[in-house]
């Protein structure tokens, strides 16, 4: 016995040393793959420390677009924004007076040739050789060339001689820049060198508008005199040009003043943008400001105006609203600064009403349907407010009807005002009101109805629909009271939703909808409960740590967890068997039981989850202990051989 008792104890310690050297080994294998690993990164390229990187002068480089969103946005400006270099080529003006800076090019041929350069002292003239000093100063090209042949003639005989005449032409050289003023609403106020050649359009293309800017009132002044205002909305919309007729001159004046009056055109326009008008713009001619209205434009607007400040009794009454017929031609229709027309589209020229409260279907319905009285000419008819109350439902279902209350107020839009009429209709009246576009139908619950509480089932049903509220009324029963269940209904694939009400910090309620879980028959309805039955299913869903997840074909009876999960290929490594739980078709949770789990019977529509362990190399007792006795049972019965042998 003592023998055997020895062998027994050298086989434990073998195990467990055996045990303990595997483990060592795989550590010392695992301690000389990392030595290798950093042995080859040592050996292998050096990475070296790269030289500093001093950052480069990268060269600024100025574009200038067409304009921001912003600026776009404002009409007009725009046509501002671009860069004007093209003088080079352009011939001179007849009209262009000569002054200080200039350059002229003085030709002579004939009896005498020759061809000088010469440019304007600030007194306006220049020196010629016998001759003097020459004055030039404000006289065009035309009447400088009677000049120097005046003068000339008196060095040259021939100027006027007919037969054998010097001819004297006289052109423009480099030109001198001319200084003018700019004040106002300007990206660059005050003095601004601009080409001699320049009229007021491209000196205000060289110094900017702000958005704040007039377009339609710029002045010109001279001498302290008003000499010219502009309009250029008249060459923005028709292309008139009345502004080139009118030159520059060093000197000039050009003052921007403010935008007095502006509004926005919104909606169905070519052009939606901010527009600046004039006291007597028509709303035609804003139309027209804006490209004209656009296809899908109605024959409606709506403006909504601003008081201005010197006339409002109080802020609460400084922003008012107005329906604009856009056909009328009789209308008065003043535009404040800081209104905004919308013109609206066909579509919201509404051709539907809407119904919102205590009904089963609430939204939009049309207000007209097709009459089927003339069989040639389709004919639209007016729907009555009974003719829509049908349509969003409730009202035909008598216990539905008692919760509603009789008196139906209707808002309609008024031409007159900016708010909308009440009316209030009796549903006894129902049938004899009739509906406009854009009416908007209020129907209210009767709170005080004794009996307010409803649930409601659908599905596959054979009763779907709304039930009063019994109490203690049981998912079995509400079953039963609208028929039962049809023949592909399932009883066991039942989904039960509650309707919440939330109210949030600010007092605003809520309305949503939840599951509920673990429902069984014998589950208490409540109030808003909406009870949905779901058709029957031949399948079973196994999903997890498994080797084929996924649906599994079912005759339509039980079979066991265990066969489910074999059928879905069985357990990977390291799935947590004891933890294995199934989810009813009804959305009740059941955890597989320690002893029992395996025969636990699964039914189609039912879902199976294989849980798996997230940390497989930590130590298990239970499994050690299980490993350990089935180790040492072997052990033992080899020993139990050898004893008998020996014996």
């Amino acid at each position: 016995m003592d023998k055997i008792f020895f062998l027994f104890f050298l086989s434990f310690s073998f195990v467990f040393s055996q045990i303990s050297t595997n483990e060592a080994e795989e550590l010392k294998r695992i301690n000389r793959s990392n030595d290798l690993l950093i042995a080859d990164l040592l050996e292998g390229e050096k990475i070296e420390e790269g030289e500093k990187i001093e950052p480069t002068e990268l060269e600024t480089i100025t574009l200038n677009p067409l304009g921001s969103s912003e600026e776009t946005s404002f009409f007009g400006y725009g046509y501002f924004l671009k860069e004007i270099n093209f003088f080079d080529n352009v011939p001179t003006p007849s009209n262009y007076k000569l002054g200080p800076g200039d350059e002229i090019v003085l030709s002579i041929w004939g009896q005498h040739t020759a061809q000088k350069r010469f440019i304007l002292n600030n007194n306006g003239s220049f020196f010629y050789e016998n001759l003097g000093y020459i004055s030039l100063l404000n006289k065009t090209l035309d009447q400088a060339k009677i000049i120097i042949e005046n003068e000339f003639s008196k060095i040259y005989e021939t100027i006027n001689d007919s037969s054998n005449p010097t001819q004297v032409m006289l052109e423009l050289g480099n030109l001198k820049s001319i200084n003018i003023f700019v004040s106002g609403e300007t990206k660059s106020p005050g003095i601004n060198l601009i080409h001699p050649f320049s009229d007021i359009f491209v000196a205000l293309n060289q110094v900017g508008i702000k958005n704040s800017g007039s377009l339609r009132n710029v002045e010109l002044i001279r001498d302290g005199k008003l000499i010219a205002k502009f309009d250029f909305y008249e060459f923005f919309i028709n292309g008139k040009n009345n502004f080139s007729n009118v030159r520059l001159i060093d000197g000039d004046v050009v003052h921007i003043p403010v935008v007095k009056n502006r509004i926005e055109v919104q909606g169905e326009v070519v052009r939606p943008q901010f527009y600046e008008i004039l006291s007597n713009d028509s709303l035609t001619e804003l139309i027209n400001y804006a490209g004209g209205l656009s296809s899908l434009a109605s024959n409606k607007a709506v403006l909504n105006n601003i008081s201005p400040q010197n006339k409002r009794l109080s802020d609460d009454n400084s922003k008012y609203g107005r329906i604009i017929n856009i056909s009328s031609s009789n209308q008065e229709i003043q535009f404040n600064n800081g209104a905004s027309i919308n013109f609206l589209p066909i579509a919201d020229n509404r051709r539907d009403v809407e119904i919102f409260g205590r009904v089963t279907l609430p939204g939009s319905y049309p207000a007209f349907t097709l009459s089927s009285t003339n069989e040639n000419k389709q004919i639209l008819k007016e729907n009555s407010l009974r003719d829509i109350l049908d349509l969003a439902g409730g009202f035909d279902d008598p216990l539905f009807r008692k919760t509603i209350v009789d008196d139906i107020i209707i808002l309609r839009l008024s031409e007159d005002s900016f708010y909308s009429k009440k009316i209030i209709v009796n549903y006894s009246d129902a049938e004899n009101f009739l509906l406009k576009v854009g009416d908007k139908i209020f129907v209210y619950e009767y709170t005080n109805y004794e009996n307010s509480f409803f649930y409601s089932i659908n599905g596959e049903i054979n009763m779907p629909g709304t039930y009063p509220l019994i109490d203690g009324l049981t998912l079995s029963e509400a079953i039963s009271e609208a028929g039962g269940v049809t023949d592909i209904g399932s009883i066991n694939r039942i989904l039960v939703y509650k309707s919440l009400t939330r109210i949030d910090a600010k007092g605003n309620a809520t309305k949503s909808t939840e599951p509920v879980g673990n429902i069984s028959l014998d589950f208490k309805i409540d109030d808003q409960n909406v009870i949905t039955i779901l058709p029957k299913t031949n399948v079973i869903r196994v999903s997890g740590n498994v080797y084929k997840p996924g649906l599994i074909a079912n005759s339509g009876k039980s079979i066991s967890m265990s066969n489910a999960i074999e059928l879905a290929g069985g357990y990977k490594p390291y799935s947590l068997k004891k933890r294995v739980y199934v989810i009813r078709a009804n959305g009740e949770v059941e955890k597989a039981n320690f002893l029992r789990g395996k025969a636990k019977r699964v039914f189609s529509g039912d879902s199976i989850f294989v849980p798996v362990d997230s940390n497989p190399d930590d130590f298990e007792i239970t499994s050690f202990i299980s490993e350990l006795a089935s180790t040492l049972a072997n052990i033992a019965a080899i020993l139990i051989l050898v004893d008998n042998n020996n014996n």
